[in-house]
């Protein structure tokens, strides 16, 4: 420190006081740094205790369980879908007996139903309803006619070629549409045509059907 006196003779004095420093007196501490790592183990720390907690209270808290009546109704379920099939095995039993059996392609399975379904919808995207028929079958010991399907050709097939093709597949199917009207008259269910379409006429009994 520089201190300037002035004395009474009118002379100056100038001193200069050196500030030893205190050897004692520690500086003040610096805060700790927190690194990135430090940080994400401690958030990874609090999510483990939080999920543990969470996994905790619930398997602490008991689990509903299913009422005797929701057991009923499945198993109820379950057996009526059993009780179907068995009678479907037991009852639709189709024998061809003294007639020659259906070539492969015209046996009634998944594979060829939606490969005639494929057919049908392509010619009927190119052609007119003129090439579609309507397709009913009955009893012939009795008069009602059903509805059973439709059936698409090209223009050098008549709809009796059509039929008489495909007719394996439109028999078993119309007696499994009416197991109870037309499955006893297997193998001499007839079979119907009217034009394309005509569904609404056949039911107002329109006459020129």
């Amino acid at each position: 420190t520089r201190t300037l006196r002035l004395r009474s003779d009118g002379t100056v004095t100038d001193t200069q006081t050196l500030k030893r420093p205190n050897l004692g007196q520690s500086a003040p501490p610096r805060p700790a740094r927190t690194t990135m790592a430090q940080l994400h183990t401690t958030r990874l720390f609090s999510l483990l205790l939080l999920a543990l907690q969470l996994a905790a209270g619930f398997l602490a808290v008991p689990q509903p369980q299913p009422s005797p009546r929701s057991l009923a109704i499945v198993r109820g379920a379950t057996d009526w879908d059993r009780l179907i099939r068995e009678d479907e095995d037991e009852d639709l039993v189709f024998e061809y007996g003294n007639r020659d059996p259906p070539p492969r392609d015209m046996k009634y399975s998944i594979y060829n139903i939606n490969r005639q379904r494929e057919h049908y919808n392509s010619i009927r995207e190119v052609s007119s309803k003129d090439l579609s028929n309507d397709v009913y079958a009955r009893d012939p010991n009795t008069d009602t006619y059903f509805f059973v399907g439709k059936i698409a050709r090209v223009s050098d097939v008549t709809p009796a070629s059509a039929v008489a093709r495909q007719y394996n597949l439109i028999e078993e199917h119309s007696a499994r549409l009416r197991p109870i009207e037309l499955y006893p008259s297997w193998g001499s269910i007839e079979l119907w045509l009217a034009p394309g379409d005509s569904e609404l006429d056949v039911a107002y009994c329109k006459p020129d059907i």
